[in-house]
C-alpha cells in the first residue's frame, strides 16, 4: 500500500464513525491510488422513514466530511468533487500544514448522546463556534428560543404520532433498534431514551420495550438543553447538509458539547413545514440538534461500527494522474 493508498484508507477507516439515520451507516468507499471514491449504499435505505434517500444523502455527507477532516489532519491537501456517481471524489494533494487535527482527535469520541441534560446551558460563545463551522459548509444554523420551544415540542409529537400510524415504518424502526452485535449497525437498546417526559419529546425507538435505554426524571430532564436548527438556502442539498452536520457535531464534542440529532422533525412533511415556520425564513430545514450536557458522569454507550472489509474496498482503475 503506497503513502497515498495508506492516507485514504485511514481516511476511509475514520469516516467509518460518522453518524447515520438509524446508524445504518448507508455508505461505500472505493480506494485507488490517489483518490477515494464515496458511493451511497442504498441496500441500507429505508424505504418507510427515508424515501427519497435524504437521510442517507445526509449520512453520506457526514461520512465525507469525516474523511476529509482526517486527511487535512495527516497533512495532506485534498479535493473535493461532488456529484451523483460517485456521491464525492477525493483526490490527494501536495503535504501540507497538518489542520483540523482537533476535529480529526474527537471523531472516535464523538456519540450521539440521548440521556437527559442537566441544567448547565451551553453558551452564546459555544453556539457562534457551531454556527462558524456550519457557514464554512454554506449552511446556516438557527438557535431555537426558549419561547419557541413549545412550538417545537408541538413538532416532534406531531411527527411521533405520524410515525404510531404507519405501521411500515414502525417496522423498519423496530428492525433497526437493538440488533445483534455481529452486524456492527443500527440503534442498541443501551442508547436509547425511555418515553419519560421531556421538554421536547425524543423518538420512542422501542414503544413496545420493557427494559433498556436512559431514563430521565421530569425535575431535570433537559433543563438546560437547547436546539438549533440547521438549514440551507436550497432544498436539495444533503449531501453538504450532512458535511455540516459532521462540522458541527465533531466542534461540540471538542468543546465538550453533547448532542443528540433529531431527524424525526424533517422526516414527514406536516413536522416539516412547522419546522419551517419556526425558522421563520426562506431556507429549508435538514434537521435539529438538540445540544447540553448529560446530567450523568461519563461517555454513553458507543455505537456499533460495520467491518471495514464491508464499507472499504481497494484497487480500482485509478484515472489520477502519477505525482
Amino acid at each position: 500500500m503506497t503513502s497515498r493508498t495508506a492516507v485514504l484508507a485511514h481516511a476511509a477507516r475514520l469516516a467509518r464513525h460518522a453518524p447515520s439515520i438509524l446508524n445504518t451507516q448507508p455508505w461505500q468507499w472505493h480506494i485507488g491510488r490517489h483518490t477515494a471514491e464515496l458511493r451511497p449504499d442504498t441496500s441500507r435505505s429505508l424505504p418507510y422513514l427515508d424515501p427519497d434517500h435524504r437521510l442517507l444523502l445526509l449520512s453520506c455527507g457526514a461520512a465525507l466530511h469525516h474523511a476529509t477532516v482526517a486527511i487535512q489532519a495527516q497533512g495532506r491537501q485534498v479535493t473535493v468533487e461532488r456529484g451523483t456517481d460517485p456521491l464525492a471524489r477525493l483526490t490527494l494533494g501536495p503535504p501540507d500544514t497538518p489542520r483540523h487535527t482537533d476535529l480529526a482527535a474527537a471523531i472516535t469520541h464523538r456519540r450521539t448522546d440521548r440521556r437527559a441534560f442537566g441544567s448547565q446551558t451551553p453558551g452564546d460563545e459555544i453556539i457562534a463556534d457551531l454556527r462558524k463551522a456550519v457557514a464554512a459548509h454554506g449552511l446556516h444554523l438557527r438557535p431555537v428560543r426558549r419561547d419557541e420551544l413549545p412550538l417545537l415540542a408541538a413538532a416532534t409529537s406531531r411527527a411521533a404520532s405520524d410515525a404510531a400510524h404507519r405501521p411500515g415504518l414502525r417496522a423498519e424502526v423496530a428492525t433497526w433498534t437493538d440488533r445483534p452485535t455481529a452486524c456492527g449497525d443500527g440503534i442498541p437498546a443501551a442508547t436509547t431514551a425511555t418515553a419519560t417526559p421531556r421538554r421536547v419529546p425524543m423518538r420512542d425507538f422501542a414503544p413496545d420495550a420493557t427494559g433498556g435505554g436512559f431514563s430521565a426524571s421530569p425535575a431535570t430532564s433537559d433543563i438546560g438543553a437547547r436546539y438549533v436548527v440547521l438549514h440551507g438556502d436550497r432544498p436539495d442539498d444533503w449531501l453538504r447538509a450532512g458535511e455540516a452536520l459532521s462540522a458541527l457535531l465533531l466542534t461540540a464534542t471538542v468543546r465538550g458539547v453533547a448532542c443528540s440529532p433529531m431527524s424525526e422533525l424533517v422526516e414527514a412533511p406536516w413536522p416539516r413545514t412547522i419546522l419551517t415556520t419556526l425558522i421563520g425564513t426562506t431556507g429549508h430545514p435538514y434537521l435539529v440538534v438538540r445540544l447540553g450536557y448529560p446530567a450523568d458522569d461519563g461517555p454513553p454507550p458507543a455505537a456499533p461500527r460495520r467491518p471495514e472489509t464491508e464499507t472499504t474496498h481497494y484497487g480500482f482503475t485509478d484515472a489520477s494522474p502519477h505525482p
